[in-house]
């Protein structure tokens, strides 16, 4: 199955895992849990999903690289003591608590969270010391004496041997306790992440017209040619980077993360090109509803493949502020939250933005996604300014002090939202008078649809432009629906003509 498929079904069963009947007991018991055993080729997106669903949920996620470990780290050190059986004393082999359990207790105290996700990445390469504790852990949740606290989930993931030397087969007894998923590269599903997520558009345009340079892994002689999903999303980061700061990007760069010199070659070229349609194509003038006719005139003209590129181009930067605004508005949404709680304590507020700040650091040591770490940052520049002015002349703090800089940011929300609101009305309108109704519309209105964060904001604040294209689109789909069952009705009836029995499984 699909990335997306395999996402359904993982949060599917963490969701049913710790579901509860009336009297809060488990509907599947705890020893009835299977885990979850991820399987796909490398850079497929296995533990970006896990991760996901995590934070969708609002639970903890603790991920363990378990070719990193060692039976001692994992299961705990050894040590004695001196225990009571019957009227004699014995000295007793004990175990310190195992460094992943643990873990888990840690973050279960840091968040007050009781539920949470372990994933257990490339769980089938552990080495042959582990691999015994390792089957004991995935059937009966513990680590000798030590087991994994009540409502959470474990998800495992590895590699088929064919792409990992170091993998290997578990047994059919142990498949036979597990809950196995196979995850296989699909172009058409990562495109609608790759949009949503902001990956370069050069990357998305190139993919588009080049699919078969999406994935690959590949045995040469002087060794393998890798390509993935996760190869991609990297250099779309380091592309906007280098952008960013001004840096030449080359061929040398693009090899390091697509590992194949076919391939890196090609894309260099290209994103040449690219780089021109971008100097060419002034989209935030567009967006801005400054570009004049001429913008409009000149793309129509223009080739295939620079009209594809302009419409990724458009469509990027526009999501690129629906992002950015939506987290803008979470933060601010987050931010009254907190200030309402401080009503009754506003002594605490220096206490609330430091603990704001330690959650800041923790999301960028790795502990969150982008999106998490942005609304953060935000949510705490707020609080700062807001704590700032609470502070009065005697020291004490006054909530009523700390609401201007709070409204500010409130009216600033306002402010992008209509401004964002005209844009995506501007754009719509830029690609109508620019491609008609035609094959470009479809797209441009196809990527937006496809963005949570995008019809999320069209569904709290309108528009009716986009809502208009969208309905044009779907009587198109079904004209073109209708067509094909035209189509299969006049072969079926041709093929009585010439005494074929027709397959009307389909009818």
């Amino acid at each position: 199955m699909n990335i997306r498929q395999a996402t359904e079904q993982v949060e599917g069963a963490v969701r049913a895992y710790m579901a509860k009947d009336d009297l809060g007991i488990n509907l599947i018991p705890p020893q009835m849990q299977r885990p979850v055993f991820l399987v796909g080729p490398p850079g497929v997106g296995k533990t970006a999903i896990v991760q996901q669903i995590a934070e969708r949920m609002g639970i903890n996620f603790v991920s363990y690289s378990m070719t990193h470990h060692t039976r001692q780290s994992a299961i705990g050190l050894p040590y004695i003591e001196e225990a009571e059986y019957g009227d004699k004393t014995y000295r007793v082999s004990r175990y310190t608590m195992s460094e992943i359990i643990a873990t888990v207790y840690d973050v279960i105290k840091e968040s007050g969270i009781q539920e949470g996700i372990l994933f257990l990445d490339e769980v089938n390469c552990v080495s042959e010391t582990l691999a015994p504790a390792m089957l004991q852990f995935l059937q009966f949740k513990s680590f000798g004496q030590h087991r994994l606290p009540s409502g959470w989930t474990i998800v495992t993931a590895g590699n088929p041997p064919e792409y990992n030397r170091a993998a290997r087969d578990f047994d059919p007894a142990t498949l036979d306790r597990m809950k196995r998923i196979d995850v296989e590269p699909d172009l058409g599903v990562w495109r609608d992440y790759a949009v949503a997520h902001q990956v370069h558009p050069a990357i998305i345009t190139y993919l588009e017209s080049k699919p078969d340079s999406f994935y690959h892994v590949r045995q040469v002689v002087d060794g393998t040619r890798l390509v993935t999903a996760r190869g991609w999303e990297d250099l779309s980061r380091i592309l906007v980077a280098y952008e960013q700061v001004g840096l030449r990007v080359d061929q040398e760069l693009v090899s390091q993360y697509i590992q194949d010199s076919d391939i890196a070659e090609d894309f260099s070229l290209f994103l040449e090109l690219f780089a021109k349609y971008q100097s060419d194509c002034r989209v935030n003038d567009i967006l801005d509803g400054t570009a004049g006719s001429e913008m409009s005139a000149a793309a129509k003209e223009a080739p295939f493949d620079e009209r594809v590129a302009i419409m990724s181009l458009l469509d990027s930067a526009l999501l690129s502020r629906v992002h950015a605004t939506c987290e803008y508005e979470r933060a601010v949404r987050e931010t009254r939250d907190i200030l309402v709680a401080l009503r009754d304590e506003p002594s605490s507020a220096g206490i609330v933005l430091a603990d704001a700040r330690s959650e800041l650091a923790h999301l960028s040591a790795g502990g969150g996604s982008d999106e998490r770490i942005r609304v953060t940052a935000v949510k705490v520049d707020i609080l700062g300014r807001v704590c700032e002015a609470m502070v009065q002349k005697d020291g004490s703090t006054s909530l009523d002090r700390g609401k201007k800089p709070f409204n500010d940011s409130v009216h600033e929300l306002a402010e992008r939202t209509r401004s964002l609101s005209k844009q995506i009305d501007v754009a719509l309108g830029f690609v109508e008078e620019t491609f008609g109704d035609g094959e470009e519309m479809l797209v441009f209105v196809t990527r937006l649809a496809v963005d949570p964060e995008f019809m999320a904001f069209v569904s709290r604040h309108g528009s009716d432009s986009f809502v208009s294209h969208s309905k044009g689109l779907m009587v198109r789909d079904r004209k073109h629906e209708l067509l094909d069952e035209l189509d299969k009705l006049s072969a079926e009836m041709s093929a009585v003509k010439q005494g074929d029995k027709p397959d009307v499984s389909e009818l």
